[in-house]
């Protein structure tokens, strides 16, 4: 059974990887959007057409990897998560919000499929009850951890707001209230695991250096969406400013303020363009010096972000703590050199040949970086083709396959029965 509050890519694929083995009993889940679904049927009914933001967040929510009949959707609370947000709700209203939401969903699993199943995997944060209940009934718990240890972000997210005031909130004391009971709960979902699946190297050194047993730990690194032809890669035929790319919240964690920062050190004019697609979450007034040839794209559908990808030049990634990141994956599988930092667990991905790696948290760096790619038009061009192979080396399939090798050599050195033995 694979239990998770939501839909992402890494999601589906982990329960693809257990219905290709014949070992997935139930993919649960929140919300659930399939384009044949009943759904988007009455949308269809709608007069008009929905507005791109909404069509957005619906392809985001696309479950389309496991037959549907395997999966199992109780959107209630994620419904209501996403109506205030849109409604533009205080964020502490969401924030409770998305908290009654991970309990009720995990004490659904614990109460209504933990008791029959041989492997409950689930995600931090919303395993606590299902590992508790599955411990008492002797059920092999594997916990999948998306994310660097919640401790050294929360330091970092601190470090940050000392540097720069202009970051705090009005909120900043509600959630630093919450950070020791939910940081507590997820040393215990990991205390109680029996597998532990990191998505990086980078995710695993986070968790073993905050104490996690490391005979547990097991890295499965997620994969690239299908790659695009060569065909399809314009080389040699661009022309006018160099288009750096940004996809994902404009906010501090991806390190938004530091590129801000570089764009003002080097001062590129007309020569750059800097496209930012993804909801823009730092305070406005630091955008009011730095907005010249930056647009502001919002939210778009996935298609489009893929257009946009192929349209740039490089992927500009400075994220601050990223256990993968998989927007760099993305953007290999259109082509796309990347500038990445040390701190994103895809930086395994990065080589000299299809990207620059640049420490975290340092604008002189990153705006090195950026000068390197406007001096260096010609090399990025050639960098497209080997950004594109290293999307094809690692594939879905791969993480899929990873993944089952993860659960049995786990499974094999606890002691109990593997049904997820490789393929040879």
């Amino acid at each position: 059974m694979f239990a998770y509050p939501g839909n992402m890519a890494h999601a589906q694929n982990a329960a693809l990887a257990l219905y290709e083995r014949g070992a997935l009993e139930a993919f649960v889940t929140t919300f659930r959007y399939r384009r044949d679904g009943a759904f988007a049927k009455g949308l269809a009914r709608l007069p008009g057409e929905l507005p791109k933001s909404a069509a957005a967040q619906l392809e985001r929510r696309l479950v389309d990897r496991v037959p549907a009949e395997f999966v199992r959707a109780y959107p209630f609370w994620e419904i209501i998560r996403t109506a205030a947000a849109k409604a533009n709700a205080s964020p502490v209203i969401v924030d409770r919000i998305w908290d009654r939401m991970s309990h009720s969903f995990d004490a659904l699993v614990a109460g209504r499929y933990v008791p029959r199943a041989e492997v409950v995997q689930s995600f931090e944060y919303t395993a606590l009850e299902s590992f508790r209940r599955a411990k008492q009934l002797g059920v092999v718990r594997a916990l999948h951890l998306p994310s660097l240890d919640s401790r050294q972000s929360e330091e970092i997210q601190q470090r940050e707001k000392r540097e720069w005031p202009e970051l705090r909130s009005e909120y900043d004391a509600y959630f630093d209230s919450k950070f020791a009971r939910r940081y507590a709960r997820r040393q215990e979902e990991i205390a109680l695991a029996d597998i532990i699946i990191a998505n990086s190297s980078l995710t695993a050194r986070s968790h073993i250096a905050a104490g996690a047993d490391p005979t547990k730990v097991h890295v499965a690194m997620l994969g690239a969406p299908p790659p695009i032809s060569e065909e399809m890669i314009d080389s040699g035929s661009r022309h006018g400013p160099l288009r750096f790319i940004w996809a994902g919240n404009f906010r501090l964690a991806k390190g938004a303020h530091y590129l801000l920062q570089a764009w003002r050190l080097i001062g590129a004019g007309p020569h750059a363009v800097l496209d930012v697609y993804g909801s823009v979450q730092v305070p406005a007034r630091m955008l009011e010096s730095c907005t010249d040839n930056i647009v502001f794209h919002g939210s778009v559908p996935r298609a489009k972000l893929h257009a946009a990808f192929r349209a740039a030049d490089v992927l500009v990634f400075p994220t601050l703590s990223d256990g993968f990141g998989a927007v760099v994956a993305e953007a290999f599988a259109n082509a796309l050199p990347v500038i990445v930092t040390d701190q994103a667990g895809a930086a395994d991905l990065v080589t000299p040949e299809n990207g620059l790696i640049i420490p975290a948290a340092d604008a002189t760096a990153l705006a090195d970086a950026l000068k390197w790619c406007l001096d260096n038009r010609e090399r990025l061009e050639t960098m497209r083709f080997a950004a594109l192979a290293a999307a094809r080396q690692r594939q879905w399939s791969d993480f899929r396959r990873d993944l089952i090798e993860a659960l049995d050599t786990g499974l094999r050195r606890g002691g109990h029965i593997s049904h997820f033995a490789p393929s040879a």
